[in-house]
């Protein structure tokens, strides 16, 4: 076999060597759960390696030369291992790092049995044991489809596997993701700031936040900056309620709207592929009698990515630590293809992979905190269309 632009780990081959694949979009606490892995793993005697592109290092489609990175705590056994030629990294003071060094934007290839199917030799030939994925939902596919590669569960050549749940708008079942709670203290931030510049400024905000699906995200951050209105990706608003919502904004002085990005995605895809989630809503409230005018903006506030470079909170470090623990009890009693959770303190654990899904909701607890303005009509088409099996 051979990957042109890689070079091989040239180390010698232990009992128990870890791999730890980040992938998926970005989010706060990738580094964080890399130093907990690196430095959990250690003291039970792992050795702990990274794939420096995700799951793409382990294929022929590989864009960098180093593969593969032995991750150590401190700088002395870096120099050490450098000194014999093999790649690696001091991780001892990274644990509030943002973003990631280790990781790819998502790897569609994968999709495809051959291209698993080579990971999986390339995984066994550089000797590794353990499997530890972290990422979101989609990397938890790309883990449960790529272990089919290493036979059934019984066969020896499978690795021992486990998944951690890093993502912003915590969209796995059964878990708190880490980066979750940052995700929610950083956007709520930014739209508290947006909610008090529209009371001094008289403005009306639509501010478009993560939420592509689920709309997790943008349901915290706009409950906890107060703001007048939550829109979710999956709402598709009838024209009495819109008209309701233009009418209840129009008569405001000041008001903060929270867009979350999925809304009337396909839609928008259809009829106006060039509008924004906030855009477009702003054009449907303008439809109905809602202006932007001298004595009161209109702004309909693009999309960001900031949130995704922010550092973690030392929350979500916690957490990262928690689940490296848990995870490495559970390799240690021979249990595999696990998820460790944290709910909260007293509710910790792991689940299996084939227990897992993805949970596009929200929390049904949340739905009289949508609006401040008490709008009888949105409510009661809230509370008809959205129970807690639908969302």
């Amino acid at each position: 076999m051979t990957f042109p632009f890689v070079r091989l780990s040239t180390a010698p081959r232990v009992e128990r060597r870890l791999l730890a694949i980040f992938d998926g979009g970005n989010a706060p606490g990738y580094s964080s759960v890399a130093v907990a892995l690196t430095e959990e793993g250690t003291r039970r005697g792992y050795e702990v390696w990274a794939a420096t592109e995700g799951f793409r290092s382990l294929t022929s489609q590989t864009t960098s030369q180093l593969r593969f990175e032995r991750l150590v705590v401190g700088r002395d056994e870096r120099y050490r291992l450098l000194g014999e030629g093999i790649p690696a990294r001091s991780m001892g003071r990274r644990v509030l790092d943002p973003g990631s060094d280790f990781r790819s934007e998502r790897f569609p290839a994968f999709h495809d049995r051959a291209v698993r199917d080579e990971a999986a030799r390339a995984y066994a030939m550089q000797g590794f044991t353990h499997l530890v994925c972290v990422g979101g939902n989609g990397t938890l596919d790309g883990l449960r489809s790529w272990l089919d590669s290493f036979g059934t569960p019984d066969t020896a050549a499978r690795p021992s596997a486990a998944f951690i749940n890093v993502s912003i708008d915590n969209d796995v079942a059964g878990d708190r993701a880490i980066g979750f709670l940052t995700g929610v203290e950083a956007g709520a931030t930014i739209a508290r700031g947006l909610y008090e510049d529209a009371y001094t400024h008289k403005r009306v905000y639509l501010l478009e936040m993560m939420g592509n699906r689920s709309g997790r995200h943008a349901l915290n951050c706009g409950v906890a900056a107060r703001a007048h209105l939550v829109v979710l990706p999956f709402f598709h608003f009838p024209e009495e309620v819109l008209r309701e919502l233009a009418e209840a904004l129009e008569q405001s002085s000041h008001a903060l709207v929270v867009v979350a990005e999925g809304y009337e995605a396909e839609r928008r895809k259809r009829q106006h592929p060039d509008l924004s989630a906030s855009a477009f809503f702003r054009m449907q409230l303008e439809a109905f009698g809602l202006r932007d005018k001298p004595s009161r903006r209109l702004i309909a506030e693009p999309f960001s990515r900031y949130l995704r470079g922010v550092r973690p909170g030392f929350a979500d470090v916690s957490a990262s630590y928690l689940k490296a623990s848990l995870l490495f009890d559970a390799f240690e009693n021979g249990q595999t293809e696990i998820m460790p959770f944290v709910l909260a303190g007293h509710d910790v654990g792991v689940r299996p992979l084939a227990n897992l899904a993805r949970e596009d909701r929200v929390e049904r607890a949340f739905l009289p905190l949508l609006d401040r303005f008490d709008l009888p009509l949105f409510r009661a088409w809230v509370r008809s269309r959205f129970t807690a099996d639908a969302i």
